[in-house]
């Protein structure tokens, strides 16, 4: 395994013609015009991930939904967490806005836990020198993506019966979702292309998402963090994309459109740096593979 030091070598700019891969116009391109490859890529991951399991793609919505029981039952019938402005204590309530929080965490934390070994595990696309391997996040993302809609299938369907209805607000959750897919895609690039030198990454990305996840308000109201820390909550960028899933979905609130394009700007530049630095490593990982 590579120490810091050496991925410090190779990330000198040595190179730096390879920044001009970070032209929002240039990388838009390149994904619009390998759009086909990223399907099949796509195609093939949900393939891999299921074809040879019982249930298949029922997983994918299994495993949130039972995380959500053993939530529910602890924080709301043990522990008696409420949210605020719900009518009632019935815990099927609290299981909704819940899981409102869970989905788009969930879409970020699988991700990201798998992205340190997206690349050590397939040597041989490495090697090809014309494969574009930097396609291999953008997929990955796009299977999770996939499996995504099934959960928030789930989402509206449990809204729907607890309400009564819909709201309207329900259709902006693609433009609260796409900041959230700007930084999931962009901290997917760095921990890829640093996990084919820093092998301990790929251990340790389980116990940053657990730190995140505790560090965002899914299992608990925002309003209960003590004022001294509630700053630091909000300064996660998974807090606002959360609290704004619960208001268009469950609320039938509008999201807070000045922080959610400040933090679409900040999530467009890390898409951007990790795209960079993504290709700026990758000219070293058939040496280290």
């Amino acid at each position: 395994m590579l120490e810091w030091a050496a991925v410090q070598t190779i990330i000198s700019p040595r190179s730096a013609s390879v920044w001009r891969h970070g032209h929002p116009v240039r990388l838009a391109a390149g994904l619009y015009g390998n759009r086909e490859l990223v399907r099949q890529l796509i195609v093939r991951d949900l393939g891999e991930r299921y074809n040879t399991s019982l249930l298949g793609f029922s997983w994918s919505l299994l495993s949130p939904l039972v995380l959500l029981a053993v939530y529910t039952f602890v924080f709301s019938t043990v522990l008696h967490a409420r949210w605020p402005g719900e009518a009632t204590n019935s815990p099927i309530e609290f299981a909704v806005v819940l899981f409102a929080g869970l989905v788009p965490f969930t879409m970020f934390s699988e991700v990201l836990g798998r992205s340190p070994d997206l690349i050590v595990t397939v040597p041989n696309y490495v090697r090809k020198s014309v494969f574009p391997v930097e396609l291999l996040p953008v997929s990955m993302l796009g299977s999770t993506l996939v499996q995504s809609i099934g959960r928030v299938g789930i989402l509206l369907a449990a809204v729907l019966i607890t309400r009564g209805s819909l709201p309207w607000t329900v259709l902006l959750l693609p433009v609260v979702l796409a900041p959230l897919v700007l930084l999931t895609v962009g901290l997917s690039w760095m921990l890829a292309s640093l996990g084919v030198f820093l092998r301990d990454l790929s251990h340790s990305i389980g116990l940053i998402l657990q730190l995140v996840f505790f560090a965002t308000p899914i299992v608990y109201p925002l309003e209960s963090v003590p004022e001294a820390w509630s700053p630091v909550i909000k300064l996660n960028p998974l807090t606002l994309i959360v609290e704004s899933v619960r208001s268009v979905t469950v609320w039938g609130q509008t999201p807070d459109w000045a922080g959610l394009g400040a933090w679409a700007l900040v999530d467009t530049l890390v898409a951007l740096l990790g795209f960079m630095w993504f290709m700026r490593l990758r000219s070293s990982f058939a040496d280290v593979l």
